[in-house]
């Protein structure tokens, strides 16, 4: 670039408790901060961050962006936020969040992490479905150009709503630097307390979704325990519409008392969760990433996975991948990572070694390349639209 340019960067998801996309957006703004000084980036936020919420963003400016009256979702990114972007132009804007603003005050990217709701809307409320299908069927269209984390959510993308494969991006996510093998002791002990995690654990990191496939885990595990009554199978993460309260499958699976739901787990606390852990599973039936591969790998954990949408892609040969349609698929896999010693040995070596491809720097430059596209694109735009 040969000038200084100004990002605006939507920073919605670090408000409350952040998940997926809200450490994609501290690590990203965190590893680009500091990468090219011709780019300024500006935060954009829903709400101040929590206290001591990340040190690599300490340099970067931020701003609250408040909605008078009405403070939601809808609101924040249907008017307040091109409210800013009109008074406070930027020269372009990243939103990190499946969609831009209805108006778009300045050229655009988006990040498109998965089209989930368009391929399986049976797994999301009807609310949820309008928010995230048409608003990133348009935003898709308006932007300069798309950015999404895997090359099974570019094809997807690409197909379903029919722009060139030249405007669609895939940038992978990294693990965050806090995920490690060697995790302290006491810190490991006083989590395992905290969330009585019992003495053996199997661990599922990710917000309960009907695409996440728990009925059959459940089903799995109840096999597997047969032969390591001992175990204990923990859930973390919070449970979203459209999918009841998890205890009642727990129950009609013969798993009480088997089967910790964890609910949210605070980000701090993660790295420990996942070291303590036997081996983490991921039975999704898709997914746009898979974020919690990457981070048990990187905490020297075996990993089982499905075998379907990106997980080959971000897992290679580092997992043990089998069908997730296939209840007694999971139960074998599982029965196989918790008993073969060998088999644990290799998973934690390849592991590692993935994990360790897969970095934030990595994720930066990608980024920053395709801002310098977008911002190269001089074709002409109307008022309010995105080229």
């Amino acid at each position: 670039m040969s000038r200084t340019v100004t990002i605006g960067i939507d920073g919605r998801s670090l408000a409350g408790s952040p998940t997926g996309v809200g450490r994609y957006v501290a690590n990203l703004v965190a590893a680009m901060s500091s990468m090219n000084p011709e780019v300024r980036l500006r935060l954009l936020l829903a709400a101040a961050p929590q206290a001591g919420a990340r040190p690599g963003l300490a340099g970067v400016e931020t701003r609250v962006l408040r909605t008078p009256l009405v403070d939601n979702v809808f609101t924040w990114n249907h008017l307040r936020l091109p409210v800013h972007l009109m008074t406070r132009p930027v020269d372009l804007f990243h939103g990190t969040f499946y969609t831009l603003p209805a108006f778009c005050p300045a050229p655009a990217v988006v990040t498109i992490h998965d089209i989930t709701f368009h391929l399986h809307p049976e797994w999301y409320t009807r609310k949820a479905r309008i928010a995230f299908n048409g608003f990133a069927a348009s935003s898709a269209r308006k932007a300069r150009h798309i950015l999404t984390v895997s090359e099974c959510s570019r094809r997807d993308i690409i197909k379903a709503y029919g722009v060139p494969a030249s405007k669609v991006t895939a940038v992978p996510l990294a693990p965050d630097p806090s995920f490690g093998p060697a995790q302290e002791p006491a810190h490991l002990a006083e989590v395992r307390k905290r969330y009585r995690l019992g003495e053996e654990y199997l661990l599922h990191v990710g917000s309960i979704t009907p695409r996440r496939n728990l009925g059959r885990l459940l089903e799995a595990f109840a096999s597997v325990r047969r032969r390591a009554p001992h175990l204990t199978l923990v859930l973390a993460g919070s449970v979203e519409p459209p999918s009841p309260p998890i205890e009642a499958a727990i129950g009609r699976s013969g798993l009480s008392g088997s089967v910790r739901v964890a609910g949210y787990v605070r980000a701090e606390d993660l790295p420990a969760l996942y070291g303590g852990a036997a081996a983490v599973v991921c039975p999704s039936l898709y997914e746009g990433f898979g974020l919690p591969v990457l981070e048990a790998m990187a905490s020297g954990i075996p990993v089982l996975a499905s075998s379907t949408s990106c997980f080959p892609e971000v897992a290679g040969d580092a997992a043990l991948l089998v069908d997730p349609t296939s209840t007694e698929a999971i139960a074998e896999g599982l029965w196989s990572v918790l008993s073969d010693v060998a088999l644990r040995g290799r998973l934690r070596e390849k592991g590692l070694a993935r994990a360790a491809e897969f970095t934030w720097e990595r994720a930066a430059r990608g980024t920053l390349a395709v801002y310098q596209r977008a911002l190269s694109d001089e074709a002409p735009r109307r008022a309010g639209e995105t080229a």
